[in-house]
């Protein structure tokens, strides 16, 4: 049976797992009452409640379910109506959303605390590498260029273009968990693209970079790999493109950040996947509360950060 947004299905899940967005989670013996699945931006989103009964379950994930309709009709790239595609295309957009305005607030905020390594602006650079096309040095020069944000437009300089991909889906994660919170549920798990755990129980997830588990609660987990979307195989140019050169940079093979919320979790992923792994630990060392696990270009794990948000005692 296709399940749709406004679907959710009493699972019955071998041993206790849930596999979200290719990280696996193991919920050890208790499982999940009742799972909702459809999309967030393109990809697979999927909400786990535990402890659940039938109608509270319903009423929960059915608000989920118009909250995410709701969000995807501003932030996604794949709907032309909705509101970034329509600032893309025109340049502005009058009488914008709170939710553009605050996420484009904070994208921007996040592009000065990463030097341009985090910057919505790298759209036209996507396009180009999706196309494959050599990155366009017009566009190499629009990356980090300013962005008009008020209650009454928001505007981009000639030419420009933005993503909301590598923060909005943290967003949308960190919404939902507010949403489930009202209703009552505090025990879930949540993958809208990254990974919300807002509970106090402690449950296994599978880190890709480590090969190994760790066991986390209260926490969001983002994870980048440059093999997840690879548009030229020869020369390996994929999805984490570094704004400030245009190009698919090779530091690492895997990493995910531990935060406080997925939408931190979620562009400081998309941040530190085109940064060298000193620059990584710099950054790191510089924010409250995150850690990293990745797996650098010759296959090494490195770890950052105070560790005991991944599941780690003491900090490095």
């Amino acid at each position: 049976m296709r399940l749709t947004r406004r679907q959710f299905v009493v699972t019955g899940l071998a041993a206790g797992t849930v596999v979200a967005g290719g990280v696996l989670v193991a919920t050890g013996p208790t499982q999940p009452a009742y799972v909702w699945r459809g999309a967030a931006l393109g990809g697979e989103a999927r909400v786990s409640l535990y402890g659940a009964d039938q109608d509270a379950a319903r009423a929960a994930l059915e608000s989920v379910a118009r909250e995410i309709e709701r969000l995807e009709e501003i932030f996604s790239l794949y709907r032309p109506a909705s509101e970034i595609s329509r600032l893309n295309r025109d340049g502005r957009i009058a009488k914008p959303s709170m939710d553009l305005a605050d996420v484009l607030r904070s994208a921007v905020g996040w592009r000065e605390r990463t030097h341009g390594a985090f910057d919505p602006t790298v759209q036209p650079l996507w396009q180009d590498a999706a196309e494959g096309k050599p990155a366009d040095p017009d566009h190499i020069a629009l990356a980090g260029s300013p962005i008009q944000i008020s209650g009454d437009v928001i505007a981009l300089q000639p030419g420009a273009s933005v993503t909301l991909n590598g923060i909005a889906q943290g967003r949308i994660a960190d919404r939902v968990t507010e949403i489930l919170a009202a209703h009552g549920f505090t025990d879930v798990v949540i993958d809208a693209g990254e990974l919300r755990l807002p509970g106090t129980n402690r449950r296994a997830v599978g880190i890709p970079a480590a090969k190994t588990a760790v066991s986390v609660a209260g926490v969001a987990i983002a994870t980048s790999e440059p093999k997840t979307l690879v548009f030229d195989t020869k020369t390996f140019r994929h999805h984490l493109i570094d704004p400030r050169t245009g190009e698919s940079p090779r530091h690492w093979l895997s990493l995910s950040v531990f935060a406080p919320t997925a939408e931190m979790a979620d562009a400081l992923s998309t941040a530190f996947a085109v940064l060298p792994h000193a620059a990584v630990a710099d950054l790191v060392a510089s924010i409250d509360g995150v850690a990293v696990i990745g797996a650098d270009a010759k296959d090494r794990i490195r770890r950052m950060g105070d560790l005991r948000f991944a599941g780690s005692e003491g900090a490095v």
